[in-house]
This record gives C-alpha cells, sequence and structure tokens, in this order.
C-alpha cells in the first residue's frame, strides 16, 4: 500500500477559513500557556475580516486543520498576534509557511514591517522568530498573571518606503557594520618627522613605518600651509628645496590668522614653552609649532604627529584641555611585537599544520594562492602587503600544510582607533582548510594587547571557511560579502567593574550597556543595547557574550562549577601554560567550543550558561589551582560507542581515555566555550578558605555557591586593580 502524499493549503479568504474557526478555537484553548485566551467571537471576526491564515493538510481525500495564524494590521505595519501548528503536523515547515505567506500578503498591500511579541521564557519560540529575520528590538512587560517579560520583535518588508529601514538584522545585531567614528583618524605632520625620512636620521625607520601604515589605512597623514611657508623661510637663496614638492602629496589644512593666532598663542603658550614664554622669548620654531596646533584645533583634526619633544611632554594636558593628541611616530605601532606564532598543531585531518611569520622569499607562494582566489595584482600590494619584504609595519603569517601554503593572515602593527583591520584568505581546495582558517583566527583573536578591541576581518572570495569558523567566534557579517566584524572585550564583568567596561566599550566600539548590570534570571534574559547607529536592541545574555567573546558576564545569581582536571589534559584543553611546546599542540585549541567529559552522574550539576571553572590538580605537577573559567553551552549523556570522532577532537582525549573516566561507559559531554585563563591562579589554600577546598570537594564536578563563585573571580583577576584597571574590590 503507498504512503498518501502530504500536501498543504494555507486558506486567507473568509468564506474558506470560517468553517475553520471551531479547529482554531480548539488549537488556541489546548495551547492557553503560549497563546493566552480569546472568546471564539473575536477568531469569527478575524476570520471575516481576513485577518486569519488557517493551514490545512491533505492527505488523499481527507483534509485536517494543521495550523493558524491570526494577525492585525494598522497602516503600514501588520502585527502577528498569534501562530500555532498542530503537534500532529509539526516539523513540516508549517510555521514558516504560514509567515512567508503572510509576508508576501502584506508586502503586496505595501505594508513596511510585521511585528511580534514573544514571552523572553520561550526559548524555542525565540530561536524560531529569530530564524525567520524577526530582529528583537525592545521588551515590554507582559501580564500580570506571570509576570513574563516580552520581547518585541520586528520584521521589515521589501517594500519602497519613504524612511530608511532601521538597519537591525541577525546578521549584524550590534550594527558594527557602521564605520565607528574613532576608525581612521587624520593627523596633522610636523616638519621634523618628514625630515626625519632621512636614512641616517635616528628616528627614520619609525617614519617609514608612519607611512606604511597610513597606506594600509591606519591612518591619515596631512600638512598645514605653514609647512610652505616653513620651507621657504628656511630655503637658501636660488634653490628649491625637495621637500617642497614632496609636500603636494598630502591634503593642506590652512593655519589660523594672525589675529586667531595671538589668541591661541596666550592659552597654549604657557602649556607648550612655559619658561620662554613666560620670558618674552619664543622663538621662531616655538611660534611654528603653535601654528601646527592651532591647525589640529580649528579644523577639528585628531592631533599633531612630531618629534619634538617640548610638544610632547605638554601631551596630557593637550588632551585634556583640546581633545586633541600630540604624537611621535613611533606611538603608532601600540600592538608591539606580535607572538611568533601558534607552531604545529594537529588537525582534525591528523595532518600537522604550521602557524609562522611569512619568510623572505615565500611572498611569491602568497601571490599565487592571492591570485587562485581572484585578489587583483593591486590589491595584493595595497591591501594585503603581500610584497612588503621586511617592513615592520604589517604582521604577516603563513599556515603551512607540509611545505604547502594553505593560508595567510596579515594585519597592520598599528590601529586604527582600537580596530585591527585584517586579512585573510584559505586555499579552499586544501582538506585542512577549515583548520587551517581556525589556526589563524585564533592567533589573530590571540593577538589582542587592548582590553577592548574591534576587529575588521577582510576575506579573499570563495571563502566559505573562513566564514563558518569566524561566525563561531562572534564575528557578524555585514552587506559586504567579504567583511566580518567582531568586538572582544578580554575580561570578565562584575557589578564592580560594570560602569568603568562599559564606558570604555562604548567609546571604542559605540555600544552602550545598561547603566546598572541586571540580575541574572536565566542563560537567555534579554539585555537592552545601544548599537553604533543609535538604535536600541535588546539580545539575550548568552548571545551577547558570543558576540563579545571571550567576554563573561558575572552577573549575581549566576550558577557555577568547579570541575577538576589534571595537568596531561588540562595543558591541550586549556592551553594555560605559558611555557614552549616541543611537540605538536593538540587539536582542541583551533575550537571555540571544547569539550569536558565526565562521569554521568555528574549531569545534574551542568546547566546551560554556567561559569566552568577548572581546578588543575596536583597528579603531573599540576599546580593545584583554579586555572580558567568559561561558560557551560551544553551538556547531554553519550555512550562510549556514541562519542564521535569530532567530539573528541575538541577535547583533550583520545578514544583509549574513555575507560579512565569512571567505570560506566555512559559518559557526560559538556560543551564549553568563552574560555579564559585566570591572570592569578586561585590556590588550594584560598579554596579553602572560600569553603570549596576540600578534598572530597575536588573529586568530582560540584556546583560552587555565589560568594565562593565571587572570591574566585575576585582573586583570579586581581590584576585589574591598578589605575588603568579598576579595582574589582
Amino acid at each position: 500500500m503507498g504512503t498518501k502524499k502530504l500536501t498543504v493549503e494555507l486558506l486567507l479568504k473568509r468564506q474558506d477559513v470560517i468553517p475553520h474557526v471551531k479547529h482554531v478555537v480548539d488549537a488556541a484553548e489546548s495551547d492557553r500557556p503560549a497563546l493566552g485566551w480569546y472568546a471564539r467571537s473575536v477568531y469569527e471576526e478575524a476570520a471575516s475580516s481576513e485577518k486569519l491564515i488557517v493551514a490545512i493538510a491533505r492527505e488523499g481525500d481527507q483534509v485536517s486543520y494543521a495550523g493558524h495564524l491570526w494577525f492585525a494590521t494598522t497602516f503600514p505595519r501588520g502585527h502577528v498576534i498569534q501562530i500555532h501548528v498542530s503537534p500532529s503536523y509539526r516539523r513540516q515547515g508549517i510555521a514558516k509557511k504560514q509567515l512567508d505567506f503572510l509576508k508576501s500578503h502584506l508586502t503586496g498591500l505595501n505594508y513596511i514591517s510585521i511585528g511580534a511579541r514573544v514571552a523572553e521564557d520561550l526559548r524555542q519560540s525565540q530561536e524560531f522568530w529569530q530564524g525567520q529575520d524577526f530582529y528583537a528590538y525592545g521588551t515590554a512587560p507582559g501580564g500580570k498573571a506571570r509576570g513574563r517579560t516580552m520581547i518585541l520583535r520586528s520584521h521589515e518588508l521589501p517594500t519602497p518606503q519613504l524612511f530608511a529601514p532601521s538597519g537591525l538584522t541577525h546578521q549584524d545585531p550590534l550594527g558594527l557594520a557602521v564605520e565607528p567614528a574613532t576608525a581612521t583618524k587624520l593627523y596633522l605632520l610636523d616638519l621634523n618627522v618628514l625630515f626625519d625620512l632621512g636614512p641616517r636620521r635616528a628616528r627614520h625607520e619609525d617614519v617609514v613605518d608612519l607611512f606604511a601604515l597610513e597606506r594600509l589605512g591606519v591612518c591619515r597623514l596631512a600638512l598645514s600651509t605653514e609647512f610652505d611657508e616653513e620651507l621657504e623661510r628656511s630655503a637658501k637663496s636660488g634653490k628649491t628645496d625637495p621637500m617642497l614638492s614632496l609636500g603636494q602629496i598630502f591634503p593642506k589644512f590652512t593655519a589660523p590668522s594672525v589675529e586667531e593666532m595671538i589668541k591661541f598663542t596666550k592659552e597654549i603658550g604657557p602649556i607648550v614653552f612655559p619658561e620662554r614664554y613666560a620670558a618674552g622669548k619664543l622663538t621662531k620654531n616655538d611660534h611654528s609649532d603653535l601654528r601646527h596646533l592651532a591647525t589640529v584645533t580649528r579644523h577639528n583634526l585628531a592631533g599633531l604627529v612630531t618629534s619634538d619633544g617640548s610638544i610632547r611632554e605638554a601631551a596630557a594636558t593637550l588632551r585634556a584641555r583640546y581633545g586633541i593628541d600630540v604624537l611621535s611616530p613611533e606611538a603608532f605601532k601600540i600592538l608591539g611585537d606580535p607572538d611568533s606564532g601558534i607552531g604545529a598543531i594537529t588537525a582534525s585531518t591528523r595532518a600537522t599544520l604550521n602557524l609562522e611569520e611569512l619568510a623572505p622569499g615565500r611572498e611569491q607562494e602568497v601571490r599565487a594562492l592571492l591570485a587562485e582566489l581572484g585578489v587583483s595584482v593591486s590589491d595584493q600590494s595595497r591591501l594585503w602587503a603581500a610584497d612588503d619584504g621586511r617592513s615592520r609595519a604589517c604582521h604577516r603569517f603563513v599556515v603551512l600544510d607540509g611545505a604547502r601554503v594553505v593560508g595567510y593572515l596579515m594585519w597592520p602593527s598599528g590601529l586604527r582607533g582600537r580596530t585591527c583591520d585584517a586579512f585573510m584568505a584559505v586555499d579552499e581546495s586544501a582538506a585542512c582548510a577549515q583548520d587551517a582558517a581556525r589556526l589563524m583566527i585564533v592567533h589573530l583573536t590571540g593577538q589582542a594587547k587592548e582590553r577592548i578591541q574591534r576587529v575588521r576581518l577582510n576575506l579573499a572570495s570563495q571563502q566559505a571557511s573562513v566564514k563558518e569558523v569566524a561566525l563561531e567566534v562572534g564575528f557578524t557579517g555585514t552587506d559586504k560579502t567579504r567583511e566580518l566584524n567582531k568586538v572582544s572585550l578580554n575580561s570578565i564583568l562584575v557589578p564592580e567593574n560594570w560602569t568603568p567596561l562599559s564606558t570604555e566599550l562604548l567609546q571604542v566600539s559605540e555600544i552602550g550597556l545598561p547603566q546598572v548590570m541586571p540580575t541574572f534570571r536565566d542563560a537567555d534574559q534579554y539585555i537592552e543595547l545601544q548599537r553604533p547607529d543609535g538604535q536600541r536592541t535588546p539580545l539575550t545574555t548568552f548571545a551577547l557574550e558570543t558576540l563579545l567573546s571571550p567576554m563573561l558576564i558575572c552577573m549575581p545569581g549566576r550558577p557555577g562549577v568547579l570541575v577538576p582536571i589534571q595537568r596531561d589534559y588540562s595543558e591541550h584543553l586549556l592551553d594555560h601554560l605559558d611555557q614552549m611546546q616541543l611537540l605538536p599542540r593538540g587539536k582542541a585549541l583551533l575550537y571555540q567550543q571544547r569539550h569536558y567529559l565526565s562521569a554521568p552522574r555528574t549531569l545534574k550539576v551542568f546547566e546551560r550558561g554556567s561559569l566552568m571553572f577548572f581546578y588543575e590538580s596536583n597528579k603531573g605537577s599540576g599546580l593545584k589551582a583554579v586555572v580558567a573559567v568559561a561558560r557551560v553551552t551544553n551538556a547531554y549523556l553519550s555512550s562510549e560507542g556514541a562519542i564521535e570522532r569530532a567530539d573528541l577532537d575538541r577535547s583533550a582525549l583520545e578514544p583509549s581515555d574513555l575507560a579512565a573516566i569512571g567505570k560506566s561507559e555512559t559518559k557526560t559531554v559538556v560543551a564549553f566555550d568563552n574560555l579564559m585563563k585566570l591572570p592569578n591562579p586561585v590556590p588550594l589554600e584560598s579554596l579553602r578558605r572560600f569553603g570549596c577546598g576540600q578534598a572530597a570537594q575536588l573529586l568530582t564536578s560540584r556546583r560552587l555557591t555565589p560568594e565562593q563563585i565571587r572570591n574566585i573571580l575576585l582573586e583570579g583577576f586581581k590584576h585589574e586593580r591598578s589605575a588603568e584597571r579598576p579595582d574589582l574590590s
């Protein structure tokens, strides 16, 4: 006997829908917690006004109710009141079909958007609406009986609109597609900087690097009209200074008038040249320097680049009073020297990959890779620095599979207002392409010397592996398919440092957090943010931590668990040791999300969103201390036979190690991410003082109290107690 084919029809016309109102009412009554209660007459009115979509399923001659969608309209916006699918027909895509039908229907009527209210605690519903491109834009209180928080969501229809769309999308929830105001700053050049281009000048290399950084887009440079006047004053009679010709390649800003300079000199002369100004003995060079500073303030430029020591000594006062920076050329290379590379690491293909600095003589292989990926010759040089030789202006790394170059990574040695512009390319034809992408992204994100930093990742074409891996660690896409963005907050957030870190985050990324840290309710509770484009949008705590990873928001009441781990496994899973590794590193280090395996009885202590503290025992010369903290993303039971190789790749284990984790053939698999090494490991003595360091407490995974969690965090991150990093205590 053949299987009857299921077809689904969607009805909207009143004559078609009214016969099914009884089934709609019965379905709504069966799921009151999600749909609420409405009188039958309300559904009849919706059907009569053609605001009720009914899905019917046909199997042969049999016709059954499959679901409904009730909506309201107030032009130019629609709103979903109810959406429901019969349990018998779920997982058939019927809810999506109903929404797609509504989108098409309202688009045809020139509506501009559809709204929905979804209870915060209905996690599966939240995921569904997010997947249907209904972005969250606000919160509202629900009914008094349940005390719920409702998440307000909206979907913008592709209708020609008088006003521009909001720009809120699930691909770019933080609005990072907007260029930050701090991105590329324009600085005025002092004449002495150009003179330092001379090959025998002490600052020659710093100035060469400065101009190389400008070519890479880290900053922009300009001159004042004072530049030409200064050269003409110092030029020998009958001779043309070649610097005049060099100056023609830069944009010029007019110096202030004589009247403006008199006023400005009275203000700033005592700050920059206190002794000579007080004695009335300012030199021609002093007046020239003051005109440069006046030009910067007059045109609202970012600052002045100079080699003059007197002006730089007054930099702090100038910044506080006028908001301008006075910098030397070497100040632009604020990243310093990068780590030399992760070195050798075992890939999931069992090949050994090496990440190392691009050696002189291998540029041709990089150019060949970029050419194969469609990068033009000019872009290879201008943007990708594929032929920059020994320049210190950028950091260049390659991934080698044997002798073959399968990946290339470059970023400038300076930042654009804490924005790092990186370029990455992977040979997608290589079997290890995804691991090569992971290796480079792990290395790039690990280079952050700033506590908060923005990364703009520029890709070659055909880079599916890079995009997939980057999205896992919190990068978001933009309308430009070859550009991904991320903001990294490399710290924990506790109530004591919430305000200063929120202020710093706003300054760097223009992302605004609430004024006060919320109290923990659930891993998926919503926090309302202000985006760089001025929009306000709520995001779940879980999503926000992923997007700003490796940040952890340690709200009061958030659960935590202490887990034991031996040195043999911790160094491959946590990478918390500073010493060099002689053998290839464990493949788990390639992954943002890693796995910890334990006995089945521990499953009950691992809640989604819990903080996970790793205690390294003294076995195998372990530290006897809590060495790292992470976030639990999932926990489940799995038999030894069902644990796949891919699961073990994310752990520090091999199949032969499974028998050592308890006698049971069933194991608890804990997936965790946002791993942060504790700068100050919390020793056993401190754990005993906190009430969680007895021998019996450290044998297996165990829940921690809120006070124990707080104490471990404050001691583990006590390096933040400085003028630059606010005191956590």
